[in-house]
């Protein structure tokens, strides 16, 4: 994030100040910034971030929430694997072309989609696991809901 802020603190000094901005910037800024998003829409995953409805959750018993979380989790493991798929479809179908202002591989560029993609995958299946494995072990096996 901070060398994306300098990269663009430095393009509108250039721009408007010195009347010449650098050609190369605003590409990498946007590709910066794609893999910035993907990267923590990954760590939302991990962390349980991402939006959700805990005031409907909340007012349900405890082994429907849990169930509900797990759920949840898997779709969002379902979605990531699309964007996984979908993704690896996308960098190999783009490596053959190079981006108009950097010497780079169009499909580098694409490569956070199943980077991303695969990390959420991983992270909600843990969750899901996880959260209900926790569930059933602090209850002896057995609901009390």
């Amino acid at each position: 994030m901070i060398v994306l802020s300098a990269l663009i603190c430095w393009q509108v000094f250039s721009r408007y100040v010195l009347n010449s901005s650098p050609f190369w910037i605003e590409e990498l800024s946007v590709i910066s910034l794609m893999w910035i998003g993907l990267l923590g829409a990954a760590a939302c995953v991990w962390t349980e971030s991402h939006m959700s409805l805990e005031l409907v959750v909340a007012k349900l018993p405890e082994t429907v929430r849990i169930w509900l979380r797990a759920l949840t989790d898997m779709a969002i493991a379902g979605f990531a694997l699309f964007l996984c798929d979908r993704g690896i479809f996308l960098v190999q179908r783009t490596m053959s072309g190079t981006l108009s202002s950097l010497p780079i591989a169009v499909g580098y560029t694409y490569m956070v989609l199943p980077i991303a993609g695969g990390m959420m995958v991983l992270f909600a299946l843990v969750r899901a696991i996880s959260g209900v494995a926790r569930h059933y072990a602090g209850k002896g096996g057995q609901s009390h809901d």
